[in-house]
């Protein structure tokens, strides 16, 4: 019996895949066309925006540093995060904002998004007393960044419930409604061990 060319084709595009993982895989991230506008803020100007990209940029190459991944604003990788203006979610016949989504198979990567006006207004909200307005903009890309991280950690790591962290200061913290999101340093809990092990300079190594 003649295998299936699509199943063949399935296997083969699965091992190419595996091969570039070990290399250095790209990890995706990108601003979609988006805008927030409060009492506090003002309406968000281009160079807030810039500020925000940079401070959300940052957040992730803080957290892979170390790793053999690669950060980019590609739109063709296999592991892809995009900002985008809202996410809603279907709950008891109505929509519901959340703060992030990934989707993904098993071996083939994934696609996730993060909801700019949620962590526009969580900046605000969970803002210390006091903060200017340049350190609530910060906040914003924070609360990107972090929500992207998460979102990677989703398609990235296997066999690890993210969510069982109870570590408020964690990327893997299942709620973004807190101040660790926006302020202050965040690390990694249980997912940590398995990034590195997957990713880290010494097993890309092991596998030349």
């Amino acid at each position: 019996m003649q295998p299936r060319p699509r199943l063949v084709a399935l296997v083969m595009f699965s091992v190419f895949a595996a091969a570039c993982e070990r290399q250095s895989p790209e990890l995706g991230f990108w601003f979609e066309d988006v805008s927030f506008e409060s009492p506090v803020l003002g309406r968000l100007t281009p160079t807030d925006m810039q500020n925000i990209e940079r401070v959300a940029r940052a957040e992730l190459d803080a957290a892979f540093d170390g790793l053999t991944l690669r950060l980019s604003d590609s739109r063709r990788t296999r592991y892809r995060v995009r900002v985008v203006q809202e996410i809603f979610a279907p709950s008891m016949n109505r929509k519901s904002v959340v703060a992030g989504e990934t989707r993904g198979l098993p071996g083939l990567g994934g696609l996730g998004a993060v909801n700019f006006s949620y962590f526009a207004a969580g900046a605000i909200v969970y803002a210390p007393t006091g903060a200017t307005r340049d350190e609530i903009v910060a906040g914003i890309g924070r609360g990107l960044g972090r929500s992207a991280v998460h979102e990677f950690a989703h398609q990235l790591v296997k066999r690890v419930e993210l969510h069982a962290s109870r570590d408020r200061g964690s990327y893997e913290y299942d709620a973004a409604s807190r101040v660790q999101q926006y302020y202050g340093p965040m690390h990694w809990d249980i997912a940590g061990p398995q990034l590195k092990e997957r990713f880290g300079i010494a097993s890309l190594t092991a596998h030349r």
